[in-house]
């Protein structure tokens, strides 16, 4: 018997966490512009995973989404834990 399983797209991807992390680490660490919103909008409450979702582009956010748990640990590490 022959099983048919169909993939999301975003299920078939894999998370490129490495790249993810050099993405958030270029706004917080090279960007002065961009991680001051970033702290701005973090320090006024907002969830790090979605502050962070905003300064990129697309294909960047699709990556956040399929490495949300390695994400937001970093993000942790970093002092910016998501919002509770």
């Amino acid at each position: 018997m022959l099983a048919v399983v169909f993939v999301s797209q975003s299920a078939a991807q894999e998370c490129d966490f490495p790249a993810v992390k050099g993405k958030i680490d270029q706004i917080l660490d090279r960007d002065k512009k961009l991680g001051e919103k970033f702290r701005k909008e973090v320090g006024g409450g907002e969830d790090s995973i979605e502050a962070i979702n905003t300064l990129v582009d697309k294909p960047t956010r699709n990556m956040i989404e399929l490495c949300r748990f390695h994400v937001a640990e970093y993000l942790a590490k970093r002092g910016y834990p998501p919002a509770h």
